[in-house]
Order: C-alpha cells, then structure tokens, then sequence
C-alpha cells in the first residue's frame, strides 16, 4: 500500500473509527489508541483489504480492540478487588495514584518466581479456590498458600517502601 492511499485511507476512516471506540470504551484517550492500533496492524502487516471492504475491515478491527481493551480492564479491576479482600484482614497499602494496578502486575511479572506468578494469576485473574489452583498446578494446597503469602507480603513491602518514599 502506498504512503498517499494509507492517508487517505486514514483521512477518510479515521472520524468514524473513533466515534465507534468511544461509544464502545467511553474513553477518549483508550480510543484513540485502539484506533492508532488498527491502522498500525494495517501498516505493518502490509493488509491491503478490497476497496468496498476496507470500511468493515477497519470497523471490526476496532470493534475487536475495544473488546480486548475492556477484557484488560476487567481483568485488571477483578485482580485489583480479589487483591485487596484477600489482603483486607492484614493492613492494606493503598497507593494513591492510577496507575497502581500496572505496577502490580508489573511487580508480579517481574519480581515472583514462575510458580508464583502463575498461581497469583489463577487466584487472582481466573479467580479459582485455593482447591482448583492446587490441581491446576499439580501441588498442594499448603503450597499455594505458602506461595500467595509470600507473594503477598513482598507485594505489601514493596508498595510499602514505595509509599515511604514519597
């Protein structure tokens, strides 16, 4: 596809993209970025649809990303109140600006072991019981709890910490 064909491609689209993702996502922010994210997979793929099918083409593929953006976001606020009520008797660290939730699963992608990254996100994201995490992963349920306590308390540490600093 050539450099004038995309722009134009673009010029003409783009408003209708947008309008669809934010009735879709409420978010001007997230729907300019699903709409940037189908015109870059149209780019880099090279993708060069018919003309009379380009429009459905590029609706799909926002109406697919927003759906992807709102699976995420769901995901995220389950891990984040399964978190705090699985922390709730202990005393909770809040951190206080929005993006918490990235940084905790940063955290968890970083910081824990394999083992324990995957039972965080069976407990957490999948929101199995410590029975259907223990067959899952093929260890007891002692073990699950051990690993989710010490995941949870290096988690609490680090916000901890972080929240001292500032």
């Amino acid at each position: 596809m050539t450099k004038e064909k995309f722009e134009e491609i673009y010029r003409r689209h783009y408003p209708a993209m947008y309008r669809l993702a934010r009735t879709i996502l409420y978010d001007a922010d997230d729907s300019k970025d699903v709409v940037s994210e189908v015109f870059t997979r149209l780019l880099r793929e090279n993708i060069a649809p018919q003309e009379d099918k380009i429009e459905g083409y590029l609706m799909t593929g926002v109406r697919n990303k927003c759906r992807d953006v709102l699976s995420h976001k769901d995901a995220r606020e389950r891990v984040q109140k399964l978190y705090l009520a699985e922390m709730m008797p202990k005393q909770v660290v809040f951190i206080p600006d929005d993006d918490r939730l990235e940084r905790l699963m940063q955290f968890v992608e970083t910081r824990l072991s394999p083992l324990s990254q995957q039972i965080f996100r069976l407990r957490f994201l999948e929101e199995m019981t410590y029975d259907e995490v223990s067959q899952a992963v093929g260890v007891s349920k002692v073990t699950i709890y051990n690993h989710l306590s010490q995941s949870l308390r290096q988690i609490n540490e680090y916000f901890s910490k972080e929240t001292a600093k500032r």
